[in-house]
């Protein structure tokens, strides 16, 4: 079975937020979220979907997938999933390992796994490991709205939609306090911060905070990989540290371990090496005691790949989903929670597939 053709789609659909545009990335603020799809199809007419960690119409992160990643695979054996990794990870290593680069080719390694289910006719949970539940817990994870009337239409439409945990991504102190105390009872709250503060900010601002219930503190300190910075922010206490989303591969994780910088580890499978290396990750997880909880800020196959992962994983981590609803969805809302709880799709590979019609609906050209 050889992979026959390879393309990279992005696509881009309009949300309506509560309050102001989310964040920028660098660039004029958009209400839109990327889906970066790899479509790989095999000579046996096979297709499979993976997903790149995109932003912001992300053109030119398109272009090098289309032009550095997807030419090395075509004509290989698509169920060689591990040799193909490594040798795209291993001839572009020069491009970045915490890349944009890392992220296509996670979404080269998703629509593997995709195309392997597919020819097997098993669901992906059962290729690694089978499922510990069919259902999932999800969080609601809400943008950042810098404001306490937004803040708070979004908690209680949350915690109304069936929402038990929240995670805010605000900075301001007062208003993280406002929100917890507003969910409280309802729902348990986390934080990312999403990396804005020097070490010693972190251990001010996690005191300052300590009156308050958090399941974990994300990312406090920059840059990210600070791993020594977050391991003092840690070991200061008082809340269970979360990072790992802005990692590459198993040996950022397993430094940042070694390092004693967290409780929580998040890698992201469409930016930290797809399904292989988050299966890699876990297992140094489980063998290290550091919880495993994928990050999950995508709304294509990498989010649907994630319901496989958490679900094949002993702990059942709780899923990341972000707060915001979308003008047309990818999956016909087959993806989407329902009072707070996520269906794993158990047709072959990730079990669902993108809906064409929205694909060329909203396809940037």
């Amino acid at each position: 079975m050889k992979i026959a053709r390879a393309e990279a789609i992005l696509v881009s659909i309009p949300f309506q937020p509560i309050g102001i545009p989310p964040w920028s990335w660098g660039d004029k603020a958009e209400n839109c979220f990327d889906t970066l799809l790899v479509r790989i199809e095999t000579d046996t007419g096979i297709v499979g979907w993976g997903e790149a960690f995109s932003r912001n119409k992300d053109r030119a992160l398109a272009e090098t997938i289309r032009t550095k990643i997807l030419p090395l695979i075509v004509g290989r054996d698509a169920t060689a999933i591990a040799r193909i990794k490594h040798d795209l990870e291993f001839n572009l290593h020069n491009f970045g390992r915490v890349s944009g680069v890392m992220n296509g080719i996670s979404a080269v390694d998703i629509a593997l796994w995709d195309i392997l289910g597919k020819s097997t006719g098993r669901p992906l949970v059962d290729l690694i490991g089978g499922a510990f539940a069919d259902q999932l817990p999800v969080y609601a994870s809400l943008l950042r709205y810098a404001d306490e009337k937004n803040l708070g239409d979004a908690i209680e439409q949350s915690i109304a939609r069936g929402y038990r945990y929240i995670k805010l991504h605000e900075v301001d102190l007062d208003l993280i306090r406002f929100a917890v105390r507003l969910g409280e009872g309802r729902a348990r709250f986390m934080l990312d911060t999403n990396c804005p503060w020097s070490v010693s900010e972190t251990i001010r601002n996690a005191r300052a905070l300590a009156d308050i219930d958090l399941m974990w503190l994300e990312e406090p300190v920059w840059p990210p990989e600070n791993y020594d910075g977050l391991a003092q922010a840690r070991a200061a206490g008082p809340f269970p540290i979360a990072a790992g989303e802005n990692q590459g591969s198993l040996f950022d994780i397993a430094a940042m371990i070694s390092k004693g910088a967290i409780d929580i580890a998040q890698p992201d499978v469409a930016k930290t090496g797809g399904v292989t290396e988050l299966l890699r990750i876990r297992a140094l997880c489980e063998a290290t005691g550091v919880d495993f909880v994928p990050h999950c800020a995508l709304f294509g196959p990498g989010q649907v790949a994630t319901f496989h992962l958490n679900a094949s994983t002993q702990s059942k981590p709780v899923v990341e989903r972000l707060y915001c609803d979308f003008e047309e969805d990818l999956y016909g809302h087959r993806a989407d929670p329902v009072d707070g709880f996520i269906r794993v799709p158990m047709g072959p590979g990730l079990g669902l597939d993108p809906d064409l019609a929205i694909v060329d609906k909203y396809r940037v050209n």
